[in-house]
């Protein structure tokens, strides 16, 4: 999202080229302005949609695996002889 769109004058980027590099970057492009609000509304709801579906992405593959791994363990495979299994991760 590129702010202060009103002020064509100052740029010091042009639209196109920006909109390129988000394009082969994977990114979103948008450009606004607080001054008289424009697409700031839309720049929000367009980056809660697509947080929204990341996230739903995110839930349906989880939900069709059949075990969750925490830690350095996989599913299906056995500790070693004497090999602790970790009861708590630090963040």
């Amino acid at each position: 999202v590129g702010n202060k769109s009103d002020l064509q004058q100052a740029r010091e980027v042009p639209t196109e080229e920006a909109r390129m590099f988000a394009e082969n970057n994977g990114l979103l492009f948008l450009e606004t302005s607080a001054l008289d609000s424009t697409n700031v509304e839309l720049a929000f709801q367009t980056v809660l949609k697509e947080i929204l579906t990341k996230v739903s992405k995110q839930r349906q593959s989880s939900s069709r695996t059949n075990a969750i791994t925490l830690g350095g363990a996989q599913a299906g495979q056995e500790r070693g002889p004497g090999e602790k299994r970790a009861c708590c991760i630090s963040l």
